[in-house]
């Protein structure tokens, strides 16, 4: 009889089956999000930028070394191009697709398309606009930017001590306009640096501070050059001294730098501009180490591609992604992004060795064999 009932405990405990012959739920294993192999898709910008390089390579690495396909593209500055690589993304059947927008509100229709087929999107560092087809978004806080560019200005040039009676004088630049994230630099910048304008102690002498007017379309560096020069020409030639330079991208310190070196700075008698810049590029960090630039803000592209596993090992594993914040890029966002932050850091003369060099981002010969076409 004893062995009777065991026997029928295990037949029972086995029986996988409810009275209507259905398998249970609770004994159906759900099937993983991502396997081994699975593709993820990375959407970036140009490849001939020394950031967007920086970027490929640490997230391909990331990408690989947790077992995925990494298909990596680069739209070269080109939306359409974007959008038919994200398809072909799709096509290719990528579970994931990490993107950062050339143009912030062009990717409206391609997002959708992708996140009906059921890709996970992470909005990578530049945020998309005009459209919530986003389900994650990874990047630093940019609209921070533009407030430690604009205090590392008022330090530099010990605003708060200054007088209308001897003003410092600044010039100011803004990136393509399609790119959501400078206007939060511009603006931000503006806001910190407007008081200084209202008292007289801060002065732009071309008057040039809309940022419509200090946009270069594309990046352009010979339109950047093009408007320093006019600047220069018109508003310096009668002695005055430019103090600082307002640059929302290293991509444009270097040009600025040079430029300005042409009219006589960097001198003993004539000391550069403060140039501000974002993204630390090697080139940047040289030019602060022989005082031909001022500042750039650090974003250590390891912890973005960090972050981004971090999302993507929370929905292969079916759970909750841990640590978002919710993120509004703007005012005129009618819809929040679930966003996962990481730190960046303002990086001068004085704290270059430790927060750039000691710290493993660069050596001090990349740095010293850096140019500015790099």
């Amino acid at each position: 009889m004893l062995v009777l009932v065991l026997a029928f405990t295990l037949v029972a405990c086995g029986n996988t089956e409810d009275t209507d012959g259905e398998t249970t739920e609770e004994e159906v294993e759900e099937e993983a999000f991502l396997e081994a192999g699975d593709i993820i898709g990375v959407s970036l910008n140009s490849q001939s930028s020394e950031r967007w390089q920086r970027d490929s390579k640490t997230l391909t690495e990331a990408i690989e070394g947790a077992g995925y396909e990494c298909m990596m593209q680069f739209n070269e500055n080109d939306a359409s191009t974007q959008a038919t690589q994200i398809l072909n993304m799709v096509t290719a059947g990528a579970k994931v697709i990490i993107v950062c927008p050339y143009d912030a509100g062009a990717l409206t229709s391609v997002l959708t398309e992708a996140r009906a087929a059921g890709v996970v999107i992470i909005n990578y560092d530049l945020a998309v606009t005009g459209t919530d087809q986003v389900d994650y978004f990874v990047g630093y806080d940019n609209r921070q930017v533009g407030y430690v560019q604009a205090d590392a200005i008022i330090e530099a040039l010990d605003l708060d001590n200054a007088t209308a009676d001897d003003p410092k004088y600044i010039e100011m630049f803004a990136g393509d306009l399609k790119e959501a994230n400078c206007w939060y630099y511009f603006d931000n910048a503006m806001e910190r640096l407007q008081p200084y304008f209202d008292s007289g102690v801060l002065v732009c002498a071309s008057g040039e501070t809309d940022i419509n007017v200090c946009t270069c379309v594309d990046w352009d560096l010979e339109q950047l050059v093009t408007k320093l020069n006019a600047r220069m020409t018109g508003y310096y030639s009668d002695g005055k001294h430019l103090d600082a330079v307002l640059c929302p991208s290293d991509y444009y310190v270097s040009p600025v730098s040079t430029c300005l070196q042409d009219y006589g700075y960097g001198t003993a008698d004539c000391p550069m501009a403060y140039i501000t810049g974002n993204d630390c590029y090697a080139s940047t960090c040289k030019l602060i180490m022989n005082d031909l630039a001022g500042m750039t803000v650090l974003k250590d592209t390891t912890y973005l591609s960090d972050a981004c596993m971090e999302i993507i090992e929370d929905v292969a594993e079916g759970k909750e992604v841990s640590g978002l914040e919710e993120y509004q890029p703007s005012d005129d966002y009618d819809f929040v992004l679930q966003a996962k932050f990481v730190e960046m850091y303002a990086v001068d003369k004085s704290n270059l060795q430790e927060l750039v060099i000691d710290s493993g981002f660069y050596t001090e010969e990349e740095i010293n064999n850096s140019s500015a076409e790099d």
